[in-house]
């Protein structure tokens, strides 16, 4: 269930694994519900988890240099939460992940993910690819940033998040896209 839903949000073949490897994958995550404002970790933690989010919507933010929150990423369902970088490299987190709708989420520790690593061959280089594949998505959000307007980019968030994208506060869409609510705002009475 877990791995069909991840490789769907990355459009990887889900038959690259069986069914018994599948049943098995999701035998090594622990399901929890986080309710919404929850911090998964914050900046200076060290990361226990890696969480995959099964339903809902965090955030990635640290503080500006103005002391301002930052929104630099949203962890949406069907994909972990880029507090895996913390998780992977084991050193403290340089920002904050912090739930911003209630969420299902499975999470699994370091010591359980080596044993699933073990117990299913083939995994940690999909996985390692999956990684690229996200470091791909962040590198061309930067580069979008660069060539689109503010507007053109909310409106391919639009796009990508679909009905996910109502359940994102404004201020942090506004966040997201480098610019003030109140620009935000001028842009949502240009589209609708």
């Amino acid at each position: 269930m877990l791995l069909e839903k991840l490789f769907k949000e990355f459009d990887v073949d889900i038959h690259t694994f069986n069914s018994a490897d599948s049943e098995l994958f999701d035998q090594y995550f622990e399901h929890i519900l986080v309710k919404k404002n929850t911090f998964l970790i914050q900046e200076g933690e060290l990361e226990k988890y890696s969480y995959f989010i099964f339903s809902g919507i965090a955030r990635c933010w640290t503080l500006n240099h103005k002391g301002e929150e930052q929104t630099f990423w949203f962890c949406k369902e069907g994909t972990f939460s880029l507090s895996n970088i913390s998780f992977t490299l084991q050193e403290r987190s340089t920002f904050n992940v912090q739930t911003i709708t209630d969420c299902e989420i499975y999470r699994i520790d370091y010591q359980q993910a080596e044993r699933l690593y073990k117990a299913i061959s083939g995994l940690k280089p999909v996985f390692e690819d999956l990684t690229a594949r996200l470091l791909n998505k962040l590198l061309n959000r930067n580069i979008d940033l660069i060539k689109y307007t503010p507007e053109q980019y909310y409106l391919k968030m639009m796009a990508e998040y679909g009905s996910d994208f109502n359940c994102i506060p404004l201020k942090d869409i506004a966040s997201y896209l480098g610019i003030t609510p109140q620009a935000l705002s001028r842009i949502r009475k240009r589209i609708f």
